[in-house]
């Protein structure tokens, strides 16, 4: 196994420690914190493969639905604006 030596600010590696558990070495606490990369064109190869359903096709728009409402009452109360109604909200 080879090793890379890392410089790192206070602040980075008092956060690195808190998150280390007992008898975890700050590599697997790396691991173990930071997701690795998604290959996004693997992704969408895969889901091109199989189709959602349907059902799971409208719940994911549900969502996207709710979040973009939210967020666009957070701008508009950012902004003092009024909030718009649409028939949908």
């Amino acid at each position: 196994m080879t090793f890379k030596t890392i410089r790192i600010d206070t602040e980075a590696y008092e956060r690195l420690q808190a998150a280390r558990r007992q008898g975890e070495s700050f590599s697997q606490v790396i691991k173990r914190v930071v997701n690795k990369p998604v290959d996004v064109q693997q992704f969408l190869e895969e889901i091109s493969r199989r189709p959602l359903r349907e059902e799971a096709t409208a719940v994911i728009e549900s969502h996207l639905h709710r979040r973009r409402r939210a967020s666009r009452r957070k701008r508009q109360a950012r902004h003092g604006l009024k909030p718009i109604l649409h028939e949908s909200d």
